[in-house]
């Protein structure tokens, strides 16, 4: 018996409660259990887990201590692939691997959530911390669902009852029981769970034949949700006592945040606002404690956003009241103030009690800020460098990985450097290794000011030292050029050669970026375009193309490849061969070029079709993303290449009569994405291929045709070349399968009426003066009928098994 036969059998038998069904579950789940434990055959282990999944929960005891087992002991295993595979075995086995099958032990465990609650809780925080992106996925989405309420559930659904709270009990008291080096161990975990708990949104899926409905509700302030919440809280303020790092702080924060907020769905019951605003006030409590005992400014701006937003949200006035008092607390906190007003990308300013609704009220005016950055800056020599150099230490320890988030910090630092010169060197020379982030501004307000003298020696110190495993100085002492007053291209080679050595392409690519971004200046243009097209070539040996990411949107990258010679140009295109994917930011690039000679981009991107390059995919996939010959679409380079059909059609023809293989998705596919609809240019280009192109003109615009997935627009192309081809040319077929393509239809009977609809499009061919045509659609019409005709009969029995499935008449 086949394996989804078997399955079939064993969900039958889950629904029964004869004798004979109970022994033959047992014997099922006795045996999966069994492969579970050493079993190596990846087949047979893909099927004990399906087997348990369809029938586990009869015997979930045994059910969820084997999957437990086996999630933590089948990464030791040497799995077995069939032989039956042949060829394709080395490329499936990296899908068909002990990962793959972790996930699905963890969709068992998951099934069985609500019978082996704690067991369930145990394993799925161990599988939050694995190494592979996929397992640790699905633990923490299940940990989710396992954590929040559901509606039927907690309800009940039909004649099933609800069993409330229970499986939140359950959880809060797994976690209880766990020790601190546990709870520290699985944070991330544990958080999941304790967000999940604290939820107040519920919902359920029920299925039919025809569809799924998805319900939402808010959690009720039932007894048993007020304790879980409650108990919730005390762990999450015991988790912030336990915990050490700043990021680890912030997402306790982040958790208990969630215990203050509502649904936000509309009017809720007197007890369920009751619930939260008790919540809020404790969760606001607990804000306080930390506004008063931390010394990390940007856990104490954290503090300040949440209380706000829960001040903002709240209609409780002892919400609001306990929010003022924590709002008074940080208000107190000087040094926070100055470091709102530098770094504060998270900053509440203004006054909470009047209502404002314009983000940027919360969030400051960052015009307003860069003000006050100005005057804080003037106030450097008063209040003291010892002072500020503590707090420009203290504030760059900020933890972001979006440098966007210190625009004023980076425009203070600037200002600083500028209008005091030897701080601005102290701190380059002193403490570059705690501002590495902040390099550039301090390096801009020196260079651009009167030590320039100075600083030369300490950067050319530091391309001098740069090495493979530091070279975050040497990319600054690059990047800074992009806004300095002047260039130094004496430096600038110096670094490109440097970087060449290393092979650091980051840097290299920093120098293209400088060549191309200040290409605007008139005095320099000259020597930044010798200086790019020397990093070019240096990119294309080291395997890369990241330069166009990073300077796609600047007008100067366009204009500057506009102008290059043709030769030059073929050294851009041969630059982009590199990229995994042509994205809206390489289309750009690729344009500008199509705007002066669209017949090399044509043969670039037939490059790309016909010969892609099998290095620069084995690296994409190896960096978990795929490598794509042409995007679906074009965003605007089609309008460059579609002014000259011609010249499009000769290029791509060229290539096909070269090597015809595959050509709907190759040849075709470039020209359905030049022109994704027919313009006349194109159209009349492809009827002088069927008039004048000969036998392989037919077959070139036969493929064409079949790459625009049925499209009405291609009729008068495809009824020329029938009027051309003799009745029993294969090509007849060929325009058949063209014409009769659908794409993505929707609905039971969606290509019963797409085929209908077809068979309307043609019927005036019916009466076509070209005796071929009306033979070919007589036919065609035909074909039609009958399978709208079928796909009827077809969708009718698919809506009766499905009715008969969920039990519906």
């Amino acid at each position: 018996m086949e394996s989804s036969t078997r399955i079939k059998v064993l969900e039958r038998l889950a629904r029964s409660t004869t004798p004979a069904a109970d022994e033959a579950i047992k014997r099922a789940c006795e045996q999966a259990i069994a492969s579970l434990v050493d079993g190596v055959d990846y087949e047979a282990l893909e099927f004990s887990l399906d087997v348990l999944l369809t029938v586990g929960f009869r015997h979930s005891k045994e059910v969820v201590v084997a999957a437990d087992g086996f999630l933590r002991t089948v990464e030791s295993r040497a799995l077995v692939n069939s032989d039956e595979h042949g060829a394709q075995l080395e490329a499936l086995s990296q899908y068909r691997n002990a990962h793959r099958l972790m996930t699905k032990a963890i969709d068992l465990l998951n099934a069985l959530r609500y019978l082996e609650t704690p067991t369930v809780v145990d394993s799925l925080l161990w599988a939050s911390r694995h190494d592979e992106e996929s397992v640790r996925k699905a633990a923490l989405s299940d940990l989710t669902g396992l954590a929040k309420y559901n509606i039927s559930v907690y309800f009940g659904d039909g004649a099933a009852k609800g069993i409330g709270s229970r499986p939140q009990f359950l959880v809060i008291e797994t976690l209880e029981n766990k020790c601190d080096d546990y709870l520290r161990q699985y944070l991330r975990g544990v958080l999941t769970l304790l967000e999940g708990l604290l939820s107040t949104s519920m919902e359920s899926t029920k299925w039919s034949s025809t569809g799924v409905t998805l319900s939402q509700a808010v959690a009720p302030a039932h007894k048993g949700v007020v304790e879980v919440r409650t108990r919730s809280i005390s762990l999450v303020k015991k988790l912030y006592r336990l915990v050490e790092s700043k990021s680890q702080k912030l997402s306790v924060i982040r958790a208990m945040n969630t215990a203050a907020r509502g649904d936000g769905r509309g009017a809720f019951d007197k007890d369920f606002a009751e619930m939260i605003s008790v919540n809020a006030q404790e969760v606001l409590g607990f804000f306080g404690d930390v506004a008063k005992e931390e010394d990390d400014l940007q856990i104490i701006q954290k503090v300040e956003h949440d209380s706000y937003w829960i001040h903002y949200h709240t209609a409780s006035v002892e919400v609001k009241a306990t929010a003022l008092e924590v709002k008074a607390i940080i208000d107190a906190n000087a040094e926070y103030s100055v470091y709102k007003t530098l770094v504060g990308f998270e900053g509440i300013f203004g006054d909470w009690a009047k209502e404002h609704r314009d983000e940027s009220f919360t969030l400051g005016s960052q015009e307003s800020r860069a003000r006050q950055s100005k005057i804080l800056a003037a106030q450097v020599p008063a209040d003291g460098f010892d002072v500020w150099r503590a707090r420009i230490l203290r504030f760059s320890q900020t933890e972001s990985n979006d440098l966007a988030t210190f625009p004023v910090f980076y425009e203070f630092l600037a200002e600083v450097a500028a209008s005091y010169p030897d701080f601005g060197l102290e701190l380059l020379t002193e403490h570059a290794e705690a501002l590495s982030q902040f390099l550039i501004p301090l390096l801009r307000g020196v260079w651009d000011g009167d030590k320039r003298a100075q600083l030369l020696p300490l950067m050319t110190k530091w391309i001098d030292e740069a090495s493979e495993k530091e070279t975050s100085f040497l990319s600054a002492c690059a990047k800074v050029f992009l806004s300095t007053k002047d260039v130094d291209f004496e430096i600038l080679e110096k670094i490109l050669e440097k970087a060449t050595r290393l092979r650091d392409v980051f840097v290299i690519r920093q120098v293209a970026t400088v060549a191309v971004g200040r290409s605007d200046s008139g005095a320099w243009k000259a020597d930044l375009k010798k200086l790019f097209l020397r990093a070019l070539p240096r990119l294309t040996e080291l395997g890369d193309a990241g330069w166009v990411r990073e300077i796609w949107y600047r007008e100067e990258a366009t204009e500057m490849v506009g102008e290059f010679s043709p030769d030059e140009r073929r050294e851009v295109l041969k630059n982009l061969r590199l990229l995994p994917q042509i994205d809206y930011q390489a289309e750009d690039v690729l344009a500008a070029i199509a705007e002066r000679e669209p017949s090399l981009v044509v043969e670039y991107l037939c490059d790309r079709l016909y010969d892609p390059n099998v290095a620069v995919a084995a690296v994409a996939e190896k960096a978990g993303y795929d490598y794509e010959e042409l995007p679906y679409q074009f965003h605007t380079l089609q309008d460059s290449l579609s002014r000259d059909p011609k010249a499009v059609v000769a290029e791509v023809l060229d290539r096909y009569s070269a090597d015809d293989s595959l050509f709907e998705f190759r040849g075709a596919k470039l020209l359905q994405a030049i022109f994704p609809q027919f313009s006349e240019g194109f159209q009349a280009e492809l009827v002088r291929l069927i008039r004048d192109g000969g036998e392989k003109g037919l077959e070139f615009v036969a493929g064409v045709l079949r790459a625009y997935g049925g499209e009405a627009f291609i009729q008068p192309v495809a009824k020329e070349l029938i009027k051309r081809l003799p009745r029993s040319s294969p090509l007849i077929n060929e325009v058949e399968i063209a014409l009769m393509s659908t794409g993505v239809v929707s609905g039971e009977y969606g290509m019963a009426e797409a085929y209908d609809r077809k068979r309307s499009e043609v019927l005036d061919w019916l009466q076509d003066p070209d005796e071929r045509v009306r033979t070919f659609s007589a036919k065609y019409v035909n074909e039609l009928q009958a399978m709208s005709e079928s796909e009827r009969r077809r969708a009718d029995e698919s809506i009766a098994v499905r009715k008969f499935e969920y039990g519906e008449e």
